[in-house]
């Protein structure tokens, strides 16, 4: 076994290995480029207004800027936006398609509204805003039904009689809406909010919008004009908003006094979660929920409609291409046929399930028993549903009001989304969106505008808030009313003035104007209907009072409640006793005290600032931490705290308990200064007597040249970057030296004026003698051009040599021929 061994590792020892590159480097085929590389990137100065990655760092002043006049402009185009569609709403061509496709029993209906409620047919037919962007002629029975006497002389009905009087229009109202919603196929999605993207999502958006092929899906529905509009109408499909549109054109065909309305979505201004961009589309629809039955579509399902996917069926297929027993009973059923091909081109329209409304008492008689609708197939002709686009959405973003002829109050229609008429107060809440789906789909209550025939528009948001009270959910969506400081001529605030933004908007739609004149109805609108209401009070019984009642009492208060700058009074005595339930059996009791006797208090430092301090023998009402707002305040107090082993606390001292600052007056002209060689200068009370202040720059300057006793005065601080920087503004100098100092601030004003100006003079100076040698070089040279070789130049002659670049081996390589062969030691 050992010899055998060692045979082994002789053979191996024989053995010749080679070196083997495992990664060879790839030869190129041609020569290899030359030169310096150049890179040119470009530094995008856009501001991201996202918060991609979640710091807890707020915005900065110009990203909150950004994101309020991001605001503001998306309130103005949807503005404008629904000002157009409101115009197309108003087009005479639309409104006839839309009427000729009303099912006969529906026009039955209408004429059965005109006959009870009293209204007569010329009228009706005669429908206002036909003519887009004008003003109404007010003459006849219709200046008499807007502009109508409302004295205390005019005919009142009683509430019965206007209710039974009203009750036609609400059937019709419902009869129509319900028409509509199996008639109108949701087929795009609709406008909604959908947050601040990143700056590499916005590029994206903007690249595919403008380049890719349109895709409703992503780039939302596009409507170019009123005739891709009328298509939409006679195809009697379209987004949810198309549809709400559509309808509000419709009741405008039928002579009705019809506003659309719109709930605005813009992006907000704020900066919490709600206002971030979703991950992804969300246009897409729910591809789960294509596959369900078309009465499973229905967000608001009736139960008398349940059946109405057996009965629909049969009549959409009974007028189709030519079943033979429809044939067969041609002669006879000549009524049934009509009124079932108008339920036909109903359904191939319609994205919904219901039946179509029985309208009509004697629509029985032309449903008789009949083989032929027994035997076809509903297969091939069942209603196309709609596409499942904007599911998400619980609320509708436009709806109409229909104007009543008997108490002239609108009424709330949605004929899409909730299917409901608004004639209840707790109808007409149900516009209002709430709850958390609708909070995470990102729908807002913030400007709700009705857009009126005429062109004219109305902020009609206090219908649809709870019990008509403000803010309510507009708070944190809609632009806040703002307070303008008013200054008077010392530089003071004087007052403050309100500022309301979107009523500024509004100002170019309302009317009130000479060309569109407000009228009684919208007077007795604000006064009833669109008037703000207080919140009341809740009185709370005495001995079940909360703590949360206490936290928000505006008459009681607890010592636990109090801020960090509030303070009890020290004769303030409790009122009452609140008892304080534990967890278990034990209970304690705490004391009440009257707000009133609750005072603000400040720190030393502040009331400083503001010209005050502390009167003599005064004790704080209070003592809390200190707060440092400066890296040397904070290793003040910490080496503080480490001496003492306490917490450093600091005294707060009501306004009562502070007199102010006023300084004595300056001896021999000199200038009393604190430890920084300043004087603390906040307030005009704090100038000694003797001395005057000259707010100017460079008299610090002047003072040192003439030899005049000074001090620089601070005004404020500025803090940044854990320091407190101080505002120094001019110099404090006795009242003797005021005009020697300011002759010589006179004379250098003149002479840095001249400089400048000087400054500029040459500036100028240079610019044109740099652009007319510029001139005349580009002269020589077109000269030097035209003149050259008599105009004959060979081809390529201003062309530069490049030169040519070899490329060596590391080591030296012999060639024959060469004498030298390196001393014998050449690579062979």
């Amino acid at each position: 076994m050992d010899e055998g061994t060692d045979d082994d590792d002789d053979e191996e020892e024989d053995i010749e290995f080679e070196d083997v590159e495992t990664n060879p480097a790839p030869i190129p085929s041609g020569p290899l480029p030359s030169g310096d590389l150049e890179l040119t990137l470009t530094r995008d100065t856009r501001v991201s207004i996202t918060n991609p990655f979640g710091t807890k760092k707020g915005p900065s002043k110009i990203e909150r800027q950004i994101r309020m006049s991001t605001h503001q402009i998306h309130v103005q185009l949807l503005m404008f936006h629904n000002a157009i569609r409101n115009a197309w709403c108003c087009d005479q061509e639309l409104q006839n398609i839309l009427v000729k496709q009303l099912p006969p029993r529906i026009k039955e209906q209408i004429e059965k509204w005109r006959d009870n409620s009293g209204v007569s047919k010329k009228s009706e037919d005669n429908p206002k805003g036909k003519e887009k962007g004008k003003a109404k002629d007010t003459k006849g029975k219709k200046a008499d039904r807007r502009n109508r006497d409302w004295n205390e002389n005019a005919e009142t009905l009683r509430d019965g009689n206007t209710v039974a009087r009203e009750q036609p229009l609400i059937s019709l109202l419902k009869a129509l809406q319900k028409d509509w919603k199996y008639r109108f196929r949701i087929a795009a999605p609709g406008l909604r909010k959908l947050g601040y993207m990143s700056l590499q999502a916005l590029d994206a958006e903007s690249k595919s919008f403008r380049e890719d092929e349109h895709n409703p899906e992503r780039h939302g529905e596009r409507i170019r004009d009123i005739g891709e509009f009328r298509e939409h109408a006679k195809a009697m499909e379209g987004s949810r908003d198309v549809g709400s549109q559509l309808f509000t054109a419709l009741l405008r065909g039928l002579g009705l006094e019809v506003r659309l309305v719109a709930n605005l979505q813009p992006v907000g201004f704020g900066w919490s979660q709600v206002e971030e961009a979703f991950e992804e589309s969300i246009r897409k629809p729910e591809k789960s929920r294509e596959k369900k039955l078309p009465a499973k579509l229905d967000p608001v399902s009736s139960g008398e409609d349940g059946s109405s996917g057996e009965e629909t069926a049969p009549r959409s297929t009974l007028s189709g291409k030519g079943n033979e027993p429809a044939k067969k009973e041609k002669p006879t059923k000549s009524k049934s046929k009509s009124r079932r091909s108008t339920g036909r081109r109903i359904s191939r329209g319609t994205g919904l399930k219901e039946a179509p409304i029985d309208l009509s008492d004697s629509e029985a008689d032309g449903e008789e028993d009949d083989d032929d609708v027994i035997d076809v197939t509903p297969a091939n002709t069942r209603p196309q549903p709609s596409l499942p686009y904007d599911k998400d959405l619980l609320f509708p973003h436009y709806w109409t009001e229909v104007l009543s002829p008997h108490t002239n109050t609108y009424i709330p229609v949605d004929p899409i989304v909730l299917n409901i008429v608004g004639d209840s107060p707790s109808n007409i809440e149900m516009f209002e969106t709430r709850g958390a789906k609708s909070e995470k789909a990102k729908q807002v209550t913030a400007y709700i505008i009705g857009h009126s025939p005429d062109g004219t528009a109305k902020d009609v948001t206090t219908r649809y808030l709870k019990l008509h009270q403000w803010p309510g959910r507009t708070k944190g969506f809609r632009f806040p009313v703002e307070k303008v400081p008013v200054y008077n001529r010392k530089g003071k605030i004087a007052r403050y003035e309100e500022k309301d933004w979107f009523k500024t908007v509004m100002s170019g739609y309302i009317r009130g104007t000479r060309k569109y004149p407000s009228t009684e109805i919208d007077d007795h609108e604000d006064a009833t209907d669109l008037k703000r209401k207080k919140v009341e009070k809740k009185v709370v019984e005495e001995g079940k009072e909360t703590l949360q009642y206490y936290k928000s009492s505006a008459e009681f208060v607890l010592e636990r409640h109090l801020r960090r700058e509030e303070a009890l009074l020290p004769n303030a005595k409790h009122v009452k006793m609140f008892t304080v339930k534990g967890k278990g059996e034990d209970a304690t009791e705490e004391k009440v005290f009257l707000r009133k006797d609750v005072v603000n208090c400040k720190s030393m430092e502040t009331w400083h600032k503001e010209g005050r301090a502390p009167k003599l023998g005064e004790e704080p009402l209070k003592r809390v931490p200190y707060r440092a707002a400066t890296t040397n305040r904070k290793r003040e107090l910490a080496e503080a705290e480490h001496a003492s082993g306490e917490k450093v606390l600091q005294g707060l001292y009501s306004m009562d308990q502070t007199d102010w600052i006023i300084p004595p007056p300056i001896e021999n002209g000199i200038i009393p200064k604190n430890s920084f060689g300043n004087i603390d200068l906040y307030v005009d009370s704090m100038l000694p007597e003797g001395a005057v202040h000259i707010p100017m720059r460079g008299t610090m300057k002047i003072c040192k040249r003439l030899g005049i006793d000074y001090a620089e005065a601070v005004t404020g601080f500025e803090f940044g970057h854990r320091m407190a920087v101080p505002i120094i503004t001019g110099v404090v100098v006795a009242e003797e030296n005021y005009e020697a100092v300011m002759g010589e601030w006179q004379k250098d004003e003149v002479e840095r004026v001249r400089k400048e100006d000087e400054k500029r003079r040459k500036a100028a100076i240079f610019t044109k003698d740099v652009d007319a040698e510029a001139e005349a070089q580009k002269r020589i040279m077109d000269q030097r051009d035209e003149e050259m070789a008599g105009g004959f130049l060979p081809e390529g002659f201003n062309v530069e040599e490049q030169e040519e670049d070899h490329h060596r081996p590391f080591f030296p390589v012999a060639h024959e021929g060469d004498d030298d062969d390196g001393g014998g030691f050449v690579i062979e």
